[in-house]
This record gives C-alpha cells, structure tokens and sequence, in this order.
C-alpha cells in the first residue's frame, strides 16, 4: 500500500493529512492503521491524523483521528491545518467553510496565518469542585468542540502537566474524559516566559496575555500547543477573572489568538501553519489489507 501525505505542524500541533475525496480510507475501520502511523521514531509520528473528505454541505469535510486511533469530536489547530491543506488542493482561496462532526464552520486565510470562527460552546460551568492539590485552582468546565477543564496555576512552567493531567483526563466528573488545560495569567507571577516568539506573529494591542500548557485526551500526554484548549483558557479566565479579548495564548509551541464577544457566539482561533513535508507512506501491515 502505498499513501501519498502531508505533515504540517499548526502552532506545534503536528498533523498528517491525506486526501481521501475518493473514501478509499475509513476512520473507525482503519482505526489501528492511524494509530501505528502517528508512533514517533516508529513511522510518520504525529498529534493525529487529518482526512479531508467530500462534503454535500460545505467546501469539504473533515474527520479528526487521534494518535490513539480514537475519532475527535473537533480540534482547533487541526481545523486551521486542513484549511490551509484545502487551500493547496485548489478546494478553497483564501476563505471558505468545512464540515466536521455535523457542524458547519467557517475559516479565512491570509498567508500562512489561518483563523477559524468557532461555533458557540456547548455546556460550560465554573462548579467543578475536584481539584485537591496545593496550588492548582479549579477554573471551570467547558465544551469548546471537545471538552475541557481548566486548572489555574501560579507558574505553569512548573505544573505537573503529565501526572495531574493523566489523573484529571478520566476524572469520573467527567463521563466523556476530558482534556486538561493548565494556565497562568500574566502578570500573576510575574509572568512568565514559555518561548521567544516571533515577530510576525500577530500580538493583540489589548485583552489578556495567558501562558497554557495542555494534557489532550486521544493523544494521551503533553502537545507543544492546542487550539481548542486556548479557546477554553480565554473564556474560562474571562469568567472567572474578567479578563478580556483578544486574549494572546502563549503555549510551547507557538503563540495562538483567541477573541470573542460578550455571548460567545462570535469566537475565532488564528494562529500559523507551518507545512513540514509530503511523502508517500509505504505500509504492508495486514491490518491494511482493505485499503493496499
């Protein structure tokens, strides 16, 4: 079998997106296949894979797969990627709409800085009365495409992403799992500093300036950046904290953007995409006997 793909990194989100306009790939059957090739050192390795698909209702249709072969509900870095892998297919310019989880929404790019308008959130509650440990606070709940939980910290670079976030990810208060963001207002300890940044990037004039690390469900540890995670920091830090947008969210991998307005039903993502490299996946596994 052999796979023509793109890696493209999102904000330090990396993807491996195929074009599968022709249905030859299957998202729950070829489930372990997507899983095996987003192992690091072992094959491609990847945060998730991304299949752009024929859509009745918009420009196109995608569906998310995380690297644990597991179907994502959304995923906000992973929206901007295909977008911009739209784009290079000729299926989209320099605006557009995609399908994914029976949503419709929109995306606009300028260069490789893309923006995703995110539809309104689902249930969110800042009563999440769960979290034990000396110096992490409780922010609040919130489904933003997939669902999140927020624990406010002091100095986020010292959070213990990987065992708190393990722990809090399969919380029974949260029956679907959750992804588990940790975040630092700045300003709070004196701020904080997670990476150099660029110049290029945009930077807000006002509005909030947080500093998150994230646990993603599906993935299973630790990614250098998440979209709809930054998206769950700017609305829960303005409800508990007040602070406003455009919120400048400040990850490992890359600076994101977040505004929104006073109802949440006009929020964006931008950030920027960055293409790595395209290949040709060469895979005899017998898992894949279907799609060879």
């Amino acid at each position: 079998m052999s796979l023509p793909f793109i890696k493209i990194s999102a904000t330090g989100n990396d993807f491996i997106l195929i074009d599968n306009r022709d249905g030859k790939l299957d998202a729950r059957r070829d489930g372990r296949f997507f899983s095996r090739i987003c192992r690091r050192r072992r094959s491609v390795g990847a945060d998730g894979v991304i299949l752009l698909q024929k859509s009745g209702r918009a420009d196109f249709h995608y569906v998310h797969i995380n690297a644990d072969g597991s179907i994502a509900e959304m995923c906000g870095n992973g929206s901007r990627a295909v977008f911009y892998f739209a784009s290079q297919l000729g299926i989209v310019s320099q605006a557009g709409c995609f399908e994914i989880n029976g949503n419709i929404y929109r995306a606009a790019l300028n260069g490789k800085n893309v923006t995703t308008e995110f539809i309104p959130p689902g249930e969110y509650t800042l009563q999440v009365p769960i979290a034990a440990e000396s110096g992490y606070e409780s922010g609040g709940y919130i489904d933003t495409g997939v669902p999140h939980f927020v624990l406010f910290v002091a100095a986020v670079d010292a959070a213990d992403v990987a065992g708190l976030g393990a722990k809090y990810r399969r919380h029974p208060f949260f029956p679907r799992g959750t992804n588990v963001d940790f975040v630092q207002i700045a300003g709070s300890n004196g701020g904080a500093h997670l990476h150099s940044g660029s110049s290029d990037r945009p930077h807000p004039k006002n509005g909030a300036h947080l500093f998150v690390r994230t646990y993603e469900r599906g993935v299973e540890q630790e990614t250098l950046a998440c979209g709809t995670g930054a998206v769950a920091a700017a609305i829960i830090s303005h409800l508990r904290y007040g602070t406003q947008s455009p919120a400048r969210i400040s990850f490992p991998g890359g600076e994101l953007i977040v505004t929104f307005d006073a109802d949440f039903k006009k929020i964006t993502l931008t950030g920027d995409v960055t293409p790595v490299y395209q290949g040709i996946l060469i895979d005899s596994d017998q898992d894949q006997q279907n799609i060879s």
